[in-house]
């Protein structure tokens, strides 16, 4: 991990000395264009000096993978999955809101300062001030910025839980694994982690309908559409979008960890803290991802339920377990 973070900065670092000198950073003023205040649409102005520092931030750390133009076309971009992100979209997967929702500041901020696990988006120790300054300046990319308000942030009940987790695991089992009745039916875009017979078992137990899974494949993923750009026009629009595979929770990093505001930089990662990650992202949804909104479409019960198993397979990968189930799965004579 440590040798692919050293080749994933060098790769940006390869970049922005070109788009360093396209862009005057360091030079005199009159190389660069002034930028103007940028009035939002929640009613706010960001100032044309945070804009300008920002400009110079995102140069540093930023261009070389998201694109001078903000398409995600950076020099350093090719080969990259999932692709960097075109900011000219005004999408973003992980906002704290509901899919699709312009993100809050704060939850931008997080990304910046933390990253994306399990994408080569890397967390950057930049000073307050230029974390800001960068944030607001990737809304000048995004007419979005200018017409809507960011998403309200999605609140994070009381686990109701708490006690009976073992209770909450078998729940989650069936909420991941059967669609209608109050359940979500995961395992339609991700895959299934129990065996044929004991899935029809299920799903007859929650729905009351038999179903023949002897000749289904619920263990082999299928990649999706997403909203990442892997080409673009002369315009730096996206032509060509990228399809992404859901995660298999044995095989797969989570590819976000939501810490919040208060959390310490180095403390513990409590299981209790990462049960509150996991429904935040299963309640919001993932932007420009199959994975909807959860939150409001069934009983926040079971939203907390899948938290609870989704989380029992997270902390399988790369254990002995983890692999002894993948093996059940795929060879079930064996």
């Amino acid at each position: 991990m440590n040798a692919m973070r050293a080749r994933l900065r060098l790769l940006r670092m390869l970049g922005v000395f070109g788009v360093l000198v396209a862009l005057g950073v360091g030079c005199s003023s009159s190389q660069t264009p002034k930028l103007e205040p940028l009035k939002l649409g929640d009613g706010r102005t960001v100032a044309a000096e945070t804009l300008e520092r920002g400009r110079d931030v995102y140069a540093y750390y930023c261009m070389s993978c998201h694109g001078e133009r903000g398409d995600g076309q950076g020099p350093a971009a090719v080969g990259m999955r999932p692709p960097p992100r075109s900011f000219r979209q005004g999408l973003f997967k992980f906002g704290g809101v509901a899919a699709g929702e312009l993100p809050t500041d704060a939850a931008l901020k997080r990304t910046v300062r933390r990253g994306l696990h399990g994408t080569p988006m890397l967390s950057w120790d930049v000073p307050e001030a230029d974390a800001e300054a960068v944030v607001q300046y990737l809304k000048t990319f995004s007419p979005r910025w200018q017409q809507e308000a960011p998403g309200q942030p999605l609140e994070v009940p009381a686990d109701p839980w708490k006690g009976r987790e073992a209770e909450a695991v078998e729940r989650g089992k069936a909420v991941y694994h059967v669609a209608g009745k109050g359940h979500a039916g995961c395992s339609g875009c991700h895959i299934s982690y129990l065996p044929k017979p004991e899935l029809e078992a299920l799903t007859e137990q929650v729905t009351g309908r038999k179903v023949d899974l002897s000749k289904a494949d619920p263990y082999t993923q299928l990649a999706r559409d997403s909203d990442y750009a892997v080409a673009v026009d002369d315009k730096g629009e996206p032509s060509q979008m990228a399809k992404v595979l859901p995660p298999d929770f044995l095989m797969h990093r989570l590819r976000t960890v939501w810490p919040t505001d208060e959390r310490v930089e180095g403390a513990e990662y409590t299981l209790e803290q990462q049960r509150e990650d996991l429904y935040r992202v299963i309640a919001g949804g993932v932007g420009g991802a199959a994975m909807p909104t959860w939150k409001g479409a069934i009983p926040d019960e079971n939203l907390w339920a899948l938290a609870h198993y989704v989380q029992t397979l997270v902390n399988q990968r790369d254990t002995r377990e983890g692999r002894a189930l993948k093996q059940r799965l795929l060879n079930p004579a064996k």
